[in-house]
C-alpha cells in the first residue's frame, strides 16, 4: 500500500509549476514554502474558503475550502490538485486547490 500511495505523491517546486503548467492540470501536487497574502472569502453557493499565496522563489495561488487558520510568513506544505483553470463560483482558480483537511 505504502509503494501505491508513493507513486500518487508528486512533490514539485513552485517553479517547476510555473514553468510546466500544463503538465501539471489536474494533477496532485505537494509543495511547500511561506504563505503570503491570506484572505478568507465566502463563495456564491455560501462556501467559506481561505485563499493565500504559497511562495518560495516564485508565488503559488492556493485555496481551500473552510477556514483553515494560514498565517502571513508561515512555512507551510500545501497538499492538492493543480489547475491551469478552475471556476471556483465567484473567482478562477490559476493554483492549487488544497485537499480538505489537509491545512
Amino acid at each position: 500500500m505504502l509503494t501505491k500511495f508513493a507513486a500518487l505523491l508528486l512533490v514539485v517546486t513552485i517553479g517547476q509549476l510555473h514553468a510546466g503548467s500544463h503538465a501539471y492540470d489536474g494533477r496532485h501536487v505537494d509543495v511547500t514554502g511561506r504563505a503570503s497574502r491570506p484572505h478568507a472569502g465566502v463563495l456564491t453557493d455560501g462556501t467559506r474558503y481561505e485563499r493565500f499565496a504559497v511562495c518560495a522563489g516564485w508565488c503559488m495561488q492556493v485555496v481551500a475550502i473552510g477556514t483553515p487558520a494560514i498565517a502571513a510568513g508561515q512555512t507551510i506544505t500545501v497538499h492538492g490538485t493543480y489547475y491551469v483553470h478552475k471556476n471556483l463560483g465567484g473567482f478562477v482558480l490559476h493554483g492549487i486547490e488544497a485537499d480538505p483537511g489537509s491545512l
